[in-house]
């Protein structure tokens, strides 16, 4: 019987890697466990056994040729043999034969037992968690660090990653949809929603792979479970095959963060979506609708509806985006209008029921006027909630703030038990990956002898609605909240010659300043690149420069960033390219 060789997996969760030394031709007879050729990639090596009994038809591949996963690279004829594998991390030692090798266990076994000690331990893998594991490793302090699902955390394997992922894949569907406007005829096109979705898992496949690479190279152990605390000099993990008791000079806890569910009627709905489901559907909804108008509920309607779905988004509060300034949400709020997804701002969800058909009825509220909402779907996209629950803080010493709702923390992201810092979602500060990660790096600073706190008016944000937005420092609102007297310059995309030449006219550049001091203290980019071009204004924020000063920064010609300098020229009058 005919098979097909295919590459099924590769070193390091890597998507490719490169053939080498191949010791089979077309016509070998080849049994299970001979080596074909051996796969290198960034992650290391591995050699592509046989697991076939027969003659080795073809092999379509040469030395040094990149080959991807699941990619087709020979033809074999004869009988697949069970038990065996097809490729293997390069030296690996096989188990001896007559019997059990360490690590081999048949029938019942006990965890095995073990007292641990580490400089620092972390718990977590997050953004956050594996950022201060390796900025303690780098300043030479031995490190442990425990996860219980997945390196990475939420961010890279339910988050920011595999929603940018989606996000690209519908922008490169929005520009052959616009393709007559730049001279070129597409008489149709398709959507394979399973290869979406098989590019956004290899891309967070390829980055989980490539953290599970930093913590070799940086010497981290990790130890894969839940961590529990003992007390407060001592956590555990309790997995099949390992029971550890874990003393630390300093621990790091970084558990992150799980959605939130409205307490509302239906909010136990099996069939209700999150942020994580959305992430994974097969198939596109014909109608869905999102309770929640912050940024992973904008984002998600976006993509949803170019991906052909009817949307609808319930905010409660009066505007989408609140966080940002009225004329960036109006941005926003227009495109989305204008793609057919259907806002209800101002509008409470009151709950969600199914209807005998099997469509999801939500009841939503405005002024006590009930109205209703059918689709297909249901999402609920309303914030997140720390894991405060996932270990039993009392027993460290470490007290919760005083809305009970993240952990206490101060500057430095030292809790009350001064050997016991807390980073990320779980302080609920800002939950923002960034955040997490600088508030890693702050925390091992500080062990190490650093009195540099966190900036949080430094954090910029990055918002990927269509157009994106990006935001750092004091929006006009805040400014005023707090009287503080502003300029403000402001200057339009539709002006800036690179914007229009890629078909990106949409929004705007906002630059906010100290009216007497002339510093610049906030800034607003809604449009294409503003996510990127946002950390232009973060550090002339961060390095406290004035109107004046920014105003001798030059710009390439062409590019967006050039809106840049004219919102800084326009605060004081003196745009260039629009009047």
């Amino acid at each position: 019987m005919k098979h097909d060789l295919t590459i099924d997996k590769l070193p390091g969760h890597e998507t490719k890697g490169k053939v080498m030394g191949i010791q089979k031709k077309a016509g070998d007879a080849i049994e299970p466990g001979d080596l074909l050729f051996t796969i290198e990639s960034g992650k290391g090596n591995m050699d592509f056994l046989s697991d076939f009994k027969g003659t080795l038809d073809a092999l379509t591949v040469e030395e040094g040729q990149v080959v991807k996963k699941n990619e087709k690279i020979g033809e074999v004829t004869g009988e697949r043999v069970a038990g065996k594998k097809a490729a293997k991390p390069a030296g690996e030692k096989k188990k001896p034969a007559g019997k059990p090798a360490a690590g081999y266990s048949f029938g019942i076994s006990k965890p095995a037992k073990k007292e641990m000690h580490a400089d620092l331990v972390v718990v977590g893998g997050g953004p956050g968690g594996y950022v201060a594991a390796i900025r303690g490793a780098q300043a030479g302090l031995s490190v442990i660090l425990i996860e219980k699902n997945k390196l990475g955390g939420t961010c890279l394997n339910v988050g920011c990653i595999p929603t940018k992922a989606l996000a690209s894949s519908v922008s490169v569907l929005g520009k052959i949809q616009e393709a007559e406007d730049f001279g070129f005829e597409v008489p149709s096109v398709g959507i394979n929603m399973q290869r979406v979705m098989e590019r956004k898992d290899e891309v967070v496949s390829t980055l989980v792979g490539g953290i599970a690479h930093l913590m070799e190279v940086n010497q981290i152990e990790v130890i894969e479970g839940a961590a529990f605390a003992i007390d407060q000099d001592t956590i555990g993990v309790k997995t099949k095959k390992l029971d550890a008791k874990i003393t630390f000079g300093n621990l790091i806890l970084a558990m992150g963060s799980s959605c939130f569910y409205l307490p509302i009627e239906g909010h136990d709905d099996p069939e209700l979506l999150t942020s994580e489901e959305l992430l994974d559907l097969k198939e596109v909804p014909k109608s869905l609708t999102i309770i929640g108008g912050g940024v992973i509920g904008m984002e998600f309607a976006f993509i949803y509806r170019a991906l052909g779905a009817e949307v609808n988004v319930v905010e409660f509060l009066p505007q989408i985006l609140s966080m940002l300034d009225e004329d960036a949400a109006d941005v926003i709020r227009e495109s989305a209008e204008e793609k057919g997804i259907r806002l209800f701002e101002g509008h409470a969800a009151c709950s969600i029921q199914t209807t005998l058909d099997g469509q999801k009825l939500v009841v939503v509220k405005k002024d006590e006027e009930k109205k209703y909402l059918t689709s297909e779907k249901v999402a609920m996209a309303v914030g997140r909630r720390a894991n405060l629950d996932s270990m039993d803080l009392g027993k460290l010493g470490v007290d919760l703030n005083e809305r009970k709702n993240g952990v206490a923390v101060d500057g430095f992201m030292q809790t009350s038990n001064p050997k016991i810092y807390a980073i990320g979602d779980l302080t609920n500060k800002l939950q923002l990956a960034h955040v997490a990660s600088d508030q890693g790096l702050v925390a091992v600073d500080h062990i190490k002898g650093s009195t540099q706190e966190m900036r949080y008016d430094w954090v910029p944000s990055a918002i990927f609605t269509n157009p994106e937005v990006g935001h750092v420092g004091m929006t006009e609102r805040q400014a005023e909240a707090d009287g503080i007297e502003i300029l403000v310059g402001k200057f339009p995309l539709m002006a800036n010659g690179k914007a229009l030449a890629m078909g990106e006219p949409a929004g705007f550049v906002k630059v906010i300043a100290e009216k007497k001091s002339k510093i610049i203290i906030g800034g607003t980019i809604v449009g294409v690149h503003g996510t990127d071009m946002i950390a232009t204004i973060t550090n002339l924020i961060v390095s406290q420069k004035s109107l004046e000063e920014a105003e001798h920064v030059i710009y390439a010609h062409p590019t967006t960033a050039e809106s840049i300098h004219e919102a800084v020229l326009a605060s004081q009058g003196r745009a260039i390219h629009f009047g």
